[in-house]
């Protein structure tokens, strides 16, 4: 049911679960294929009516993993001229690495989950088709992308060139989880709606409990772009295709110091791993989380309390804007019978039943306009009514950050360490996010 909390019209990691490093939404981590890597494959049989093609997917065995395996049995049944062979790859950045094993020895999958903090990295580095492109070489429906897809979806899987680098498929937004049962102990009568509503409130909780009111997600800088965006500031944009860095922009100091002021001043923010603050929050410790959605199911599972769940909040006067997180597919396919092989599987995995059925098995929003409106994803959503929150911001999605090359991670880095400088107290919010901005401007360089 994690799935359904984010039925949108799409990343999800992090969506992500609670531990997760930079640059990976706070869901999967970075590492190696434990599956191993398999050949690149050609024909599955000896008369060479059956096309193999192979899919990486980063969903392990407790986030999406079993809706993989069924959907990839299902649709080879149901086929006798497609094989599908599923490899699972530990995490968005470790499928980077082993696709970049793979190419330098001269082989490739054909399909593969590619995040949108790697929309900028991937086409510099690895062949592709753009999904474009592959639907109209080989694509039954030529209006497959503009039936399915909304337009800031498809945003999503766009890189700063124009090209639509792959399907958008797993999205997932940040919202808030709060604990009902301390609510009502401090007096708190519904969730705030924005982020000066949500400082009081965490003030009232410390003093009326003596709870730890609130954590922001802090195991990447996904939800942090989020604070910022929703008081109308950018980490990045991007001017005639050159990016630049715009972390110490008056917006996002002033957002920052609203969080600054809760941690340090008011003592109401813990900054602590979010792993560390999920099991605070599921142990009736901890009063607010802003997190992934993708938490909803594990949360639901493990609370001893009455859970509640709310948009993300928002700065007086300024429009929501929440980062999506999640991943592409994108085709890496080299000739058309497998491009052809890759569609129609594509196609599949985007029927209204199979969305609806990713959507149960990984907690991400539905990225299509068919599976919104389909009567099994309507009837999950009425099932747990705290998953709307996150489905209710499909159209507040904005993309991730995707810091362009090689400077991804390094750039992560840098955000991160202004982060702990300024909730450490060690730096005032204009200087470190100043020395950041310059830091990572100058990797652009």
């Amino acid at each position: 049911m994690i799935a359904v909390c984010l039925m949108a019209a799409t990343a999800l990691t992090g969506c992500g679960s609670a531990a997760g490093t930079a640059g990976n939404e706070g869901g999967q981590t970075g590492g190696s294929t434990t599956a191993g890597s398999a050949t690149a494959g050609g024909q599955a049989s000896g008369s060479g009516e059956k096309t193999t093609i192979e899919y990486w997917h980063t969903n392990s065995e407790t986030r999406g993993g079993p809706t993989v395996e069924a959907q990839v049995e299902a649709f080879n049944a149901q086929n006798d001229h497609i094989e599908v062979l599923a490899r699972y790859n530990d995490g968005y950045d470790g499928l980077m690495k082993n696709l970049q094993a793979d190419a330098a020895a001269g082989k490739t999958p054909d399909l593969v989950q590619v995040s949108y903090s790697n929309i900028e990295y991937f086409p510099n580095n690895f062949p592709f088709t753009p999904a474009d492109q592959v639907v109209e070489e080989v694509g039954e429906n030529k209006d497959f992308i503009t039936a399915n897809f909304a337009d800031n979806i498809l945003a999503l899987g766009t890189d700063s060139q124009g090209q639509l680098v792959g399907f958008p498929y797993a999205v997932s937004n940040p919202i808030l989880y709060y604990n009902q049962d301390i609510f009502a102990e401090a007096g708190i009568d519904k969730a705030p709606e924005t982020w000066q509503e949500l400082q009081e409130d965490a003030r009232i909780i410390l003093e009326k409990t003596g709870k730890n009111p609130f954590h922001l997600q802090e195991n990447d800088t996904w939800a942090l772009q989020g604070l910022l965006e929703c008081n109308g500031g950018k980490m990045l944009v991007w001017n005639d295709g050159k990016p630049e860095c715009t972390l110490a922009d008056a917006k996002n100091v002033e957002a920052f110091q609203l969080y600054a002021d809760m941690t340090l001043k008011d003592k109401t923010s813990v900054h602590i791993s979010t792993d560390e603050a999920l099991k605070a929050f599921n142990a009736g410790e901890l009063g607010m989380l802003a997190s992934s959605c993708a938490n909803l199911a594990g949360i639901e599972k493990s609370a001893a309390f009455t859970v509640g769940t709310a948009k993300f909040p928002v700065f007086e006067g300024a429009n929501r804007a929440v980062p999506a997180g999640g991943c592409v597919l994108a085709v890496t396919a080299q000739d058309e019978a497998k491009k052809k092989a890759v569609m129609e599987f594509v196609e599949y995995l985007y029927e209204d039943q199979n969305i609806t059925d990713w959507i149960q098995g990984t907690g991400y929003v539905a990225p299509t306009r068919g599976a919104m409106e389909f009567e099994g994803m309507k009837k999950l959503l009425a099932d747990d009514k705290l998953m709307e929150a996150a489905s209710s911001q499909v159209g507040d999605i904005v993309p991730w950050a995707a810091y362009p090359g090689d400077s991804g991670l390094q750039a992560q880095q840098y955000i991160a360490d202004a982060r702990d400088q300024i909730l450490g107290g060690t730096k005032d919010s204009q200087t470190a996010l100043t020395d950041a901005q310059d830091k990572i401007n100058a990797l652009f360089k």
